[in-house]
């Protein structure tokens, strides 16, 4: 892990722009970020190629409910993309086994500690692609256009001039998840990830970190920011709840 964040950077033999984002060891965030792939780019991905190689609809996979008609997605692009975002994490953001944990308590073993020694929740700095953060923030683009184009309410008139509403899947019931993944992966580096990072660097001392009342600081106004984007789209509560678990 790097001890200092920098500016973006020619990652050598890819040719391709790589940056780093500080990433929660949170199992609410980390359950979007895998649904996006589980629910969306996984099966949306399977459905295309099937058809792309001729697989009849009678037997090839279905489309994820809601996109059969979504538009501006390239398939194996997106999902490449993922992948490689979902590689450069550290195996411990890896294991879904994360994910099942208790969502209230992302602190539970954490040596990652307040000055006060009060444990936080770990936060881990990843090396990905610029070229992979765009791809996914085409997804985003896709859903949000979907969404527009095909709502996910259809109002059906009667003769007497009542009317029947009748929800269906669309490309809308995704972008919450699709909304908070591109969000927290979009936090570009700062001078509070700066200092967080060097926080972060691995020691050979102790697996425990305490933070300085400056590092602690950053690590707040940090939490900040990664609140408002790992709620996109919910309310002030869900905000304020997300929060004060760090």
């Amino acid at each position: 892990m790097p001890a200092v964040l920098r500016s973006p950077a020619r990652s050598e033999g890819s040719g391709g722009t790589t940056t780093i984002r500080l990433l929660p060891q949170d199992p609410e965030w980390l359950w979007d970020f895998s649904m996006t792939h589980d629910l969306l780019l996984a099966p949306f991905h399977a459905a295309w190629a099937a058809r792309r190689h001729g697989v009849g609809e009678d037997i090839a996979p279905a489309w994820p409910p809601g996109l059969e008609n979504l538009t501006g997605l390239d398939a194996p692009a997106c999902l490449d993309a993922w992948a490689r975002v979902h590689h450069a994490l550290p195996r411990v953001l890896r294991d879904r086994a994360l994910l099942h944990q208790d969502r209230a308590a992302p602190t539970r073993r954490s040596t990652l500690r307040a000055p006060d020694g009060r444990p936080l929740v770990p936060l881990h700095a990843v090396t990905v692609s610029e070229d992979d953060l765009l791809s996914l923030r085409r997804v985003r683009r896709a859903i949000r256009a979907g969404a527009r184009a095909m709502p996910s309410l259809v109002v059906t008139r009667r003769p007497d001039g009542s009317a029947d509403v009748h929800g269906i899947a669309s490309p809308g019931d995704y972008r919450g998840t699709v909304d908070r993944t591109v969000a927290v992966l979009s936090l570009a580096p700062d001078g509070d990830t700066d200092v967080l990072a060097e926080a972060l660097a691995p020691r050979t001392a102790t697996p425990r970190t305490d933070l300085s009342d400056e590092q602690y600081a950053a690590y707040r106004r940090f939490a900040d920011r990664l609140a408002a984007a790992a709620t996109t789209g919910g309310s002030g509560g869900d905000r304020a709840l997300f929060r004060s678990r760090y």
